[in-house]
């Protein structure tokens, strides 16, 4: 199942707990074996772990394409209900349909209050990125799902009249885990502009 659409500290000693969980979870994201995935027209590569399975949906509509490349993390035993993933979606319009050149995240961040339940939004961001030398805004919220509690992190990029939306969604508790792999296939896309 999946879906498209560092919480505070109290202490030092939480804060010390936590700085070797990450640094285990960053060694694990940097011994990962990489693939690289390139969509059909050769527009976007981006790396990702090579245990994971690729899902590809491609929607055309009159006023656009949006394809929607899925990319889901093997199951971590046995008794895992949630399989984590990122997904990246791409809408390209077309018949000379424009998009605003931007994304308004104040409209994006409403709109998630409304659909979720438990919804908690967590930061807003701008996000650099070097490979494509622009800017992204970014959005990190939790939320509440078919018994799950949820965190999710998407970066919305608007670039040449296509939207670019990259999203994480793990379990809460595995969150930090996923986004060291969420942050390393980020900063590795390569975009034909």
């Amino acid at each position: 199942m999946f879906f498209y659409s560092g919480f505070g500290h109290n202490s030092l000693l939480d804060t010390t707990k936590e700085l070797s969980f990450f640094t285990v979870n960053k060694a694990l994201a940097q011994e990962t074996i990489w693939s690289n995935y390139t969509t059909d027209d050769s527009t976007l590569s981006i790396i990702y772990p090579a245990d994971w399975e690729i899902v590809e949906d491609k929607k055309n509509d009159e006023n656009q394409t949006n394809d929607i490349i899925v990319f889901l993390s093997p199951k971590e035993n046995p008794e895992d209900l949630f399989q984590e993933n990122i997904v990246l979606d791409i809408l390209k319009p077309k018949n000379n349909f424009t998009i605003n050149e931007s994304i308004n995240t104040q409209d994006v961040v409403q709109k998630l209050v409304n659909q979720n339940h438990g919804f908690r939004f967590d930061n807003i961001s701008t996000v650099y990125i070097d490979s494509i030398n622009k800017t992204a805004e970014s959005i990190t919220y939790s939320f509440e799902n078919a018994g799950f509690l949820f965190k999710t992190k998407q970066i919305f990029l608007t670039i040449n009249n296509n939207i670019y939306i990259f999203s994480l969604l793990a379990e809460q508790k595995e969150f930090d885990k996923y986004i060291l792999i969420f942050d390393k296939m980020f900063t590795n896309v390569h975009l034909s502009i």
